[in-house]
């Protein structure tokens, strides 16, 4: 819980301050859901916060709720937009923060018990450009286990860093609900959430952390991400709907590619830009090995542009992973789409062992 004298001054601080976090909550049909997570954001034990809700068009209850809750919580505010995606709604959200901060969380999500105080220590002490934390999963039953992403942060103690120093935090989820953000610095990155969805905001989460000069990792898991939700858009959708991850990782990729070549203090540097390029060859092919996300004729044409990113985007003398996976990166770097079919089996079992949002 931390220090309680510390949680008596931000609670009694609260008034005529500047919030330290905004926390920005996109929904959309989430009638469901969405008094959940504001209950898991209401109830902590840190008050300076606001929290900005922004509506893409709901028809359900959704905007109902929201402005009823905003009748009991001043620092609730609520925008209602017409059809907006879930990264135009968050980008609508941060030109209403206020905090020094921002935290984006999904409004079919939660925050856990207790987080926000942890959460403002660190920020305090340390004044991260991106602090990153740890979820647990929720699946639709209602049971909890541990993320992908706690055996690699549990890796990691107080302290700021950049990127190179650290780039096996690309191997995090690439969602921007896990980081918590500076809002001068997001405003100056000129980093943006993609138009299309899903995956749109793989673009925040790697620009953000290649231009950082300060991340901070708290082992503490602060958020509950809920898996598999019925109508979620990486679970749902037209059948050609994760097509949009190449749009996301070529302008990421170009940008990184053009920084070490242009070198100077932000430069990523070759071992960086290596790291982010495996990382955008194994998120597309989870995806295309995740049963029902890439499905029937559209597979072909998936593997397709997937050997094309490969194949665009390697570095130079770029040597492939060991095992299983270096198979795999061999089969993009050939478009051996036939020997990658007689995989499928393997492949299906294998993520069916994880749990990663990706």
């Amino acid at each position: 819980m931390g220090d309680p004298n510390l949680e008596s001054e931000f609670r009694s601080s609260h008034t005529g301050q500047r919030p330290l976090i905004s926390i920005i909550i996109p929904t959309y049909k989430l009638e469901n859901y969405i008094i959940k997570c504001l209950d898991s954001v209401t109830r902590q034990e840190f008050r300076n916060i606001e929290i900005i809700a922004v509506d893409g068009g709901s028809d359900d209850q959704t905007c109902e709720l929201l402005e009823k809750q905003m009748t009991d919580e001043p620092r609730l505010s609520v925008e209602l937009h017409g059809q907006r995606g879930p990264g135009q709604a968050r980008s609508m959200g941060v030109q209403q923060a206020t905090g020094d901060y921002i935290w984006f969380v999904d409004g079919d999500d939660e925050i856990t018990e207790h987080c926000l105080t942890p959460i403002a220590e660190r920020l305090q002490a340390e004044s991260p450009d991106v602090l990153v934390i740890n979820h647990d999963v929720l699946d639709e039953g209602g049971s909890r286990q541990a993320g992908q992403d706690d055996d690699l942060i549990k890796r990691e103690s107080a302290g700021t860093f950049a990127i190179a120093d650290r780039p096996w935090l690309f191997d995090l989820s690439l969602v921007c609900w896990n980081k918590i953000v500076r809002r001068d610095f997001y405003l100056s990155s000129g980093t943006a959430f993609a138009e299309k969805w899903p995956h749109e905001d793989v673009p925040v989460s790697c620009d953000l952390l290649l231009s950082a000069e300060r991340i901070s990792v708290l082992n503490h898991v602060c958020y509950l991400y809920r898996r598999q939700r019925v109508g979620s858009a990486t679970g749902s959708g037209k059948p050609d709907r994760h097509f949009t991850v190449f749009g996301t990782w070529r302008p990421v990729l170009e940008r990184a590619r053009d920084r070490g070549r242009s070198g100077g203090s932000s430069t990523p540097g070759p071992d960086t830009y290596q790291w982010l390029f495996r990382r955008a060859i194994w998120h597309c092919s989870t995806i295309l090995d995740t049963p029902g996300y890439v499905t029937g004729g559209y597979r072909r044409m998936f593997f397709s542009q997937l050997s094309g990113l490969y194949q665009d985007y390697v570095p130079a003398g770029y040597r492939r992973p060991t095992g299983f996976r270096g198979v795999k990166f061999w089969l993009f770097a050939h478009r051996s789409y036939l020997v990658y079919k007689l995989l499928e089996p393997l492949n299906r079992r294998r993520v069916a062992l994880t749990h990663r949002p990706t």
